[in-house]
């Protein structure tokens, strides 16, 4: 059945409770089982308007009423005695290959899943609240009391143990064994289940094709999570319609951050038409919600409201929302910003478009800019597209983009471009920071104008690099957001020093490339911590084998291009020997060559020198 409509509807009947991952694997078990003939059986029997295209979209949901009939329907469709217990378990293994796993994942082992069981459930359902009463290494105890108005069903107890038994699956070890001690659907008070499982001390008993696909999961989860964002940066390109880009900025949103509603509300201009996308919103809550967030008033604990914003301005909210009483993940913040900043630089090339009646060839050139950084990519690569577009906006002969580092403290140079390859190259890689000089005013400065520098003014220190590069005239453009420092842009002249004459046009058009670059470097940072986190371990920092099979496929790419040989050379510590003495794991992570400036031979010369210092055992 649909979603009803009837205001004298009981809670149970109407409103968004499951998750479509339920009925998702639902679909998919009865269509093995018997085709399309069987699928059609099941909505039938369950009396559903629902399509079958809604109900295998992961970012749907659909009431209490019609997952219990679904449940019912599909066990005597396919005639299985503990048909909704395997679909519990089909659906936190669909889980486990989504980008949602991520965050469970972040939490670090499968106690602080069950730990934090109430906000991980919610994934799938709020008609539940269970609370783990009690956890330890291998074990804990999961109390499930039904919300206000919902009865606890037979179905959904057997389903609640079968996604009990999945939360090990996503550290590589074996399912859980969950006893369900109490039922409530029986009369007892609350639904008591007890899980237990090998911990990772045994972890080595799980079947080596096991551990694979849980790596395998593991990297298809991170890969769709990287290519829904490129897929979305790509969307920002292929479309003029703003409306088809932030409708599908809002559903990936969905599918990244689960929950029942989702609301994009934005504002392209100040005082013009709201515009809003929405899941699981009716029409007439869309006013009074969007109205909260334009006041003071807090918002409740089981919204996430993220701005949408840029260094243009301020557009509106990307807001989920769960029922009251749930929760979101701490990272999930996260998530949901890179969606938010998405929407942002739709709307920054949108109002581009909007100004380019007034100043079409400032505007044009611009949108071009923007269409080349919104391809996506890290900030390297934003880096190197910038360098690659800017004089088609700037009459210039070279470009330099210089990123900050706060790890290192340092404005490092990440591209450059310049039209005479025969031009003396720059040989530095930072930017020097003298004390009292230009750019430490710059650091501290939070209005961050644009510096000119030519051989009659300038700080010294800059006008020398100029020089030493054969420019007679350059700018350095900050590029920042609110008070953050971000980099810089300098743009440089080999001759004719007036094409880079201060004038309100030259200084729009600068702005605009900034304000371009700022939004693509935000996205690109957040791509550089997603890739690192994809790339390396989480405890250690250190790369691990997904960085390993892209290097080495690299190096097999490159010799089938230009020939030579491919060696891989392999370090094993004997660290549960207790004869040997256990190396430092930072200092490990130096010798094995893994610091930016530090090449893999130097690494393994490193280890080999190392080890060779060492007193012998025994």
């Amino acid at each position: 059945m649909a979603e009803s409509t009837d205001p004298d509807a009981g809670p149970t009947a109407r409103g968004n409770h499951f998750s479509c991952s339920l009925t998702a694997v639902l679909i998919a078990r009865v269509h093995a089982f018997g085709g399309d003939e069987a699928v059609g059986r099941l909505l039938r029997e369950a009396r559903s308007e629902r399509e079958p295209a809604y109900l295998v979209d992961i970012g749907n949901w659909v009431s209490y009423d019609e997952a219990v009939a679904l449940w019912e329907a599909g066990a005597k469709v396919t005639r299985h005695p503990q048909f909704a217990r395997a679909l519990g378990e089909d659906a936190a293994r669909r889980l486990n290959a989504s980008p949602v796993a991520a965050v469970l994942r972040s939490l670090g082992s499968p106690e602080e899943v069950y730990r934090q069981i109430a906000t991980t459930a919610s994934k799938f359902s709020t008609a539940t609240n269970l609370e783990a009463v009690e956890t330890g290494p291998g074990h804990t105890e999961i109390v499930a009391v039904a919300a206000e108005g919902f009865p606890r069903n037979a179905h959904h107890c057997a389903w609640t143990t079968g996604l009990l038994s999945q939360p090990t699956v996503l550290f590589g070890l074996a399912p859980a064994l969950v006893e369900h001690e109490e039922c409530a659907a029986i009369g007892a008070p609350c639904c008591r289940y007890r899980v237990t499982w090998n911990t990772g001390a045994t972890a080595a008993a799980v079947d080596p094709p096991e551990q694979v696909s849980a790596l395998r999961e593991q990297l298809e989860a991170m890969t769709e999570r990287l290519d829904g964002m490129f897929a979305i940066a790509s969307d920002l390109v292929g479309s003029d319609a703003l409306g088809e880009v932030l409708a599908r900025i809002t559903d990936r949103a969905a599918a990244e951050v689960r929950a029942p509603r989702y609301l994009l509300a934005v504002r392209a201009v100040d005082g013009g038409e709201l515009l809003c996308h929405h899941r699981g919103f009716g029409s007439e809550e869309i006013e009074a919600c969007t109205d909260r967030l334009r006041s003071s008033d807090a918002v409740p604990e089981s919204w996430l409201v993220v701005p949408v914003r840029s260094n243009r301005r301020d557009y509106g909210h990307l807001v989920a929302m769960y029922h009251a009483g749930h929760r979101f993940f701490a990272q999930e913040q996260a998530l949901l910003e890179v969606y938010a900043r998405y929407a942002a630089s739709a709307l920054d090339t949108a109002t581009a478009l909007m100004e380019a009646e007034q100043r079409h060839d400032q505007s044009s050139t611009l949108l071009e800019l923007a269409r080349v950084l919104a391809s996506g990519g890290t900030s390297g690569d934003v880096s190197r597209r910038l360098c690659d577009a800017v004089p088609n906006v700037v009459d210039c002969d070279r470009v330099g983009v210089y990123l900050w580092d706060e790890a290192r403290g340092e404005i490092v140079r990440r591209a450059t471009s310049q039209r005479d390859p025969g031009a003396a190259p720059d040989g530095r890689w930072s930017l020097p920071i003298e004390p009292g000089g230009a750019l430490e005013r710059l650091l501290r400065d939070v209005s961050r104008e644009p510096m000119f520098i030519n051989a009659d003014e300038g700080d010294p220190v800059l006008q020398a690099m100029g020089a030493a590069i054969g420019a007679v005239s350059s700018i350095l453009v900050p590029i920042s957001v609110r008070d953050e420092f971000l980099g810089l842009l300098t743009v440089s002249v080999m001759d004719r020093p007036e094409r880079l004459r201060p004038n309100p046009d030259l200084l729009d058009r600068l702005s605009g490339v900034a304000a371009q670059a700022t939004t693509a470097l935000e996205n690109g940072r957040l791509l550089d911590q997603v890739t690192h986190q994809a790339r390396h371990d989480g405890l250690t920092g250190l790369p691990n084998r997904v960085l390993l099979r892209d290097r080495l496929s690299q190096a097999l790419a490159d010799r089938s291009r230009r020939g030579g040989t491919v060696a891989v050379g392999f370090v094993d510590l004997p660290v549960d020997d207790p004869r040997v003495r256990r190396p430092d794991t930072t200092r490990a992570a130096g010798l094995l060559g893994w610091q930016p400036r530090v090449s893999i031979e130097e690494g393994l010369k490193r280890t080999l020198e190392w080890f060779a210092s060492q007193p012998a055992a025994g």
